[in-house]
């Protein structure tokens, strides 16, 4: 069964601020980070554990966040019962912690 795939409203802000960023330098740039990042996200309806635990947390047992890598951003999610939730969208050079994401 297909489980939705839902944003948080920080994984909303976060895609907001990557596009805005894009945005001021290409809106072509913009368009194609937006649609690379919704299309990653799409996919997990159909394979919701493609993405491996995040590796950061895996010293902390913390094994229910996974993450997909989109281009320079790594897109962290959580997969619950009924639903998969977009917790972050986090640029790859940035340190990763658990405060980060809200937990």
């Amino acid at each position: 069964m297909k489980k939705p795939v839902r944003f948080t409203h920080l994984a909303h802000l976060d895609l907001e601020a990557v596009v805005e960023y894009y945005f001021a330098l290409s809106p072509k740039t913009a368009s194609k980070y937006y649609h690379a990042i919704i299309s990653a996200a799409a996919r997990l309806r159909a394979f919701p554990e493609i993405g491996r635990i995040v590796p950061e947390f895996e010293e902390e047992y913390v094994e229910k966040y996974r993450e997909l890598i989109c281009d320079n951003y790594r897109i962290i999610y959580r997969i619950d019962v009924n639903d998969i939730f977009i917790i972050r969208i986090i640029d790859s050079r940035r340190l990763l912690t658990l405060d980060i994401i809200g937990r």
